[in-house]
């Protein structure tokens, strides 16, 4: 054994075998990492134009994926459409679909479609209408839609129906319908009556009626009494207990009991129920492969989605069964945002991180907007730093602007955003 030992260059000792010295491991000095060179903002947008211009659309795209910071790459992703848009906004909309669905897509998707609406509408719209994926098709045709009717509703309405006949033609004509009931719903709604019957005619009043619910939910009952029983008119009718109760609880319930017993019954007062924070008992089927879900007062808590909030469960237990989680997220936002906008901006920051998400905050600081500006920038003003997107903050700036100028510019200069792009939203500001 010690001859062996020798040969390996080691010390012979005696004792046993577990008490031999062990051998020091080599060490190697790496060399120190080198530190990360973060590119310049213009510097990056240029690279990414260049190579859009270049139809390396991919390309482009990942200049700005691999950013961490989310509020920069909306920020950077908005600038490089917005770039793109002013010599050809078919390649700035080209640039903003291939980007991954979420926040910075959603930013680049609307400067695409305003630019594109303010030189060509028609094709603008021939754009939106053949979008196959479904949330940058709902971007691009809301953005468009307040567009085409800030101008002339009925030529708006003109525009869409002389698209294909489709589905996707039908989702612009009721984004449409409702971006102008948000401005003057008799007029709208004037325009449904004439509609021959159909099941068409039923979604575009709701949508006119929905618009309607949230501000005046005594003129949506006659709306809501148009639509044949099913899911449109189940809706309605539970919008109006929702918003209804919100304002006068002794008229809306004075309503819902006069009604005859049956589906418009039961969802005003699931609507009722919703808006008073009462528990309701009605099963809600989930999506396949999950368990059945019930609200407070069923003896079961509600687990799904993720935020376990008990007025979403009693939201939920008002709407037809068999919402997906997603769907369910986003329609709970488009309906309750600009109702509970202190209640809502708290549950969607207990959601986890991820499109849906993102989508849902982009509705809620939208549809806020358009109601309550200020609501919105004190929602913005708690968000952490990395939600608080300088799009986000650009937006409801441009929005206020217009409504407050002196309360808005006074909450711009607290905001996050560079100085030059302060000096350019207070520039553009109506004076």
């Amino acid at each position: 054994m010690s001859w062996v030992l020798s040969l390996l260059g080691c010390v012979e000792l005696d004792g046993p075998r577990d008490q031999l010295p062990r051998a020091a491991m080599p060490t190697v000095n790496l060399p120190p990492a080198a530190p990360r060179v973060e590119v310049p903002d213009e510097v990056l947008v240029a690279d990414a134009v260049r190579l859009a211009r270049a139809e390396d659309f991919g390309a482009a795209g990942q200049k700005l994926t691999g950013i961490d910071d989310r509020g920069r790459r909306v920020r950077l992703a908005a600038a490089v459409a917005g770039n793109l848009a002013t010599q050809n906004p078919a390649v700035a909309a080209r640039f903003a679909e291939k980007l991954p669905v979420g926040q910075a897509q959603s930013a680049a998707l609307e400067v695409a479609a305003q630019a594109w609406s303010q030189r060509d509408r028609e094709a603008a719209l021939r754009w939106a209408h053949g979008l196959p994926e479904p949330a940058a098709a709902h971007v691009a045709r809301v953005t468009i839609a307040e567009a085409l009717v800030a101008g002339d509703p009925r030529a708006a309405i003109d525009h869409v129906r002389a698209l294909p006949p489709d589905a996707a033609r039908d989702d612009t004509l009721i984004v449409v319908a409702a971006a102008w009931a948000r401005r003057d719903a008799e007029a709208a709604l004037a325009w449904v009556r004439g509609l021959p019957d159909d099941e068409l005619k039923a979604r575009l009043t709701s949508a006119v009626g929905f618009e309607l619910a949230q501000r005046n939910p005594d003129r949506a009952i006659a709306v809501a009494e148009m639509l044949p029983a099913g899911r449109n008119r189940w809706l309605l009718f539970s919008a109006i207990g929702q918003t209804w109760v919100a304002t006068d609880p002794k008229a809306a319930l004075a309503w819902a009991n006069k009604l005859p017993a049956g589906e418009p019954r039961d969802a005003a007062f699931a609507g009722v129920n919703t808006g008073l924070g009462l528990p309701t008992m009605r099963r809600v089927a989930g999506p396949p492969g999950s368990r059945s879900l019930r609200t407070r007062g069923s003896g079961r808590g509600m687990m799904w989605p993720e935020g376990n909030s008990a007025d979403f469960a009693a939201w939920l237990a008002t709407q037809p069964p068999g919402l997906s989680r997603d769907d369910a997220i986003l329609e709970y936002v488009r309906q309750r945002g600009a109702l509970q906008p202190t209640a809502i901006g708290q549950w969607l920051n207990t959601l986890p991180g991820g499109p849906t998400r993102e989508r849902a905050m982009e509705i809620y600081v939208g549809e806020l907007l358009l109601a309550a500006p200020a609501e919105a920038a004190d929602w913005l003003r708690s968000l952490p730093r990395s939600d608080r997107t300088e799009e986000m903050i650009e937006k409801t700036a441009r929005r206020w602007l217009q409504t407050s100028p002196d309360a808005a510019r006074a909450w711009l200069r607290d905001m996050p955003l560079p100085e030059d792009r302060k000096e350019r939203l207070l520039r553009d500001a109506p004076r």
